[in-house]
């Protein structure tokens, strides 16, 4: 029976030889020089003694080294590596290179089959533990993978991984089934459990199953849990379920179940609010929806802010739906026209049927003597009465030419739209002449189709024309 042994084991580290040599080749250039510096590699020397029967055999054997997680049995890691070997009077050193997900701080054995020139077959030796050594680039709970440009440290749980990348970071955490990963280049994860990094230069800096999707370059959630920075510049600070999208610059500072899914919009906080227009802002609150460009909401509850540049400082059930309309707070409150600052302190039925409201209006009329509507917008807006409504108004007129010349004006009545047909109630509203330069000016109010109109007229001049409407509504 042939029997051979396996006497003495010893593996010395790349790492150790490499870092000798760095040293000396510091010690012998110039100070301050920075050189190029070789890529360490994930290889190891393991040198051993090889005996048949009690003597040391000379000659060239095959040997296969497979690497394992146990003793006996468990399972292998890596692939197997056979060679043909030179053996001197027992002695042999070869290098071995199981990858480099092979050490992660773990243990090791190394099990080797030898068969030499006059054996029929392999002989497998026992297995041999691995000396500290090979772990050099594997200290417990923290082990690096080497690349040419920059490393990769991860720390942590044995299975928390990163990909093939460069310059990457998992600081700590993870557990079994919930690993920490990262997938792309100068990413980090500090810690945590279950986070993920998929996207250039992102940063989890911990809590539990955060996500920052391939899209979300330089993107970076703070804690907190389930939250997912889906585009560039994205941030979220923590809370539960938060999510932005794939636009740019998106951020969340916290709260639970909140999104915001465009371009450099900003939510506070708060619960299942959404900001979904570009530059739209929610402060806080809950189940606020902000769909206008530009829009604010501050707070409060089941708000929407669906017009562009709308705001609503806060309450509940409010809506301002108009561009640039205003609901300061309260309950129950629906500006839905153009620059309308609505106020309610409850509804009957509906937001809007019981409220007050204000409008601003505007126009330069030209040097001529017809009569002009004023406009919300200056240019186009009219003041809608919505069938089913009425309302009773109070305007105050105002205008100026260049040189000076005014007047002002105040009108009072009542207006209602009854199955689409609009007109006001006890006459045609009332106006008083406030002061005038010029006799021949006028203002006044009329209807047209479903709109009251504030009509203005000069008497040969350039004239800017204001007017603030302030109005008492009901709806049944």
């Amino acid at each position: 029976m042939i029997r051979r042994t396996l006497l003495i084991c010893i593996v010395v580290s790349g790492l150790l030889l490499s870092l000798i040599g760095l040293a000396q080749a510091q010690e012998s250039g110039p100070q301050g020089a920075e050189g190029i510096q070789a890529v360490l590699g994930t290889a190891f020397t393991y040198q051993g003694q090889l005996k048949n029967g009690g003597t040391g055999v000379t000659g060239s054997c095959e040997m296969a080294f497979r690497l394992f997680d146990a003793a006996t049995l468990g399972g292998q890691v890596g692939a197997p590596i056979t060679q043909t070997v030179a053996v001197n009077v027992g002695l042999f050193t070869t290098q071995l290179d199981f990858g480099a997900s092979a050490f992660n701080g773990q243990a090791r054995w190394l099990e080797i089959a030898v068969k030499c020139a006059s054996d029929a077959g392999f002989t497998t030796l026992s297995r041999q533990a691995l000396t500290p050594a090979p772990h050099a680039l594997a200290l417990p709970g923290l082990y690096t993978r080497q690349n040419a440009t920059s490393p990769n440290i991860i720390g942590g749980y044995s299975g928390n991984s990163i990909s093939s990348v460069v310059g990457s970071v998992i600081g700590g955490g993870g557990s079994s089934g919930q690993e920490n990963r990262v997938q792309a280049d100068y990413a980090t994860v500090g810690g945590g459990r279950k986070n993920t990094t998929n996207a250039y230069h992102a940063a989890i800096s911990g809590g539990y199953s955060n996500t920052v999707n391939s899209a979300g370059m330089y993107a970076m959630v703070g804690g907190g849990g389930e939250n997912v920075a889906g585009g560039p510049y994205n941030v979220i600070g923590g809370g539960w379920g938060n999510i932005t999208s794939y636009e740019w610059h998106s951020t969340i500072g916290g709260g639970w179940l909140n999104n915001s899914t465009h371009f450099a919009t900003t939510i506070g906080g708060g619960r299942q609010n959404t900001a979904s227009n570009r530059y739209a802002t929610i402060g806080g609150g809950e189940h606020i929806s902000v769909t206008g460009h530009a829009a604010t909401v501050a707070g409060g509850s089941w708000i929407t802010a669906t017009g562009n540049y709308a705001a609503v400082g806060g309450g509940s059930n409010n809506t301002a739906s108009g561009d640039n309309s205003t609901v300061p707070g309260g309950s129950g409150a629906a500006a839905i026209q153009y620059g309308q600052m609505a106020y309610a302190s409850g509804d009957f039925a509906n937001p809007g049927d019981a409220q007050a409201s204000l409008y601003v209006m505007r126009r330069t009329t030209p040097d001529n003597t017809n009569n002009y509507p004023l406009y919300l917008d200056g240019s186009g807006d009219r003041l809608n009465i919505a069938d089913g409504h009425t309302v009773a108004f109070e305007v105050l007129v105002v205008g100026r030419t260049e040189a000076g010349e005014s007047a002002g004006y105040h009108i009072q009545g009542v207006v209602e739209n009854i199955g689409g047909t609009t007109a006001f109630l006890g006459g045609l509203p009332t106006v008083t002449i406030l002061g005038e330069d010029d006799a021949n000016w006028n203002a006044y109010a009329t209807v047209n189709s479903d709109f009251l109109d504030i009509a203005v007229k000069g008497n040969g001049e350039i004239i800017r024309w204001v007017a603030t409407v302030r109005t008492s509504e009901v709806a049944w």
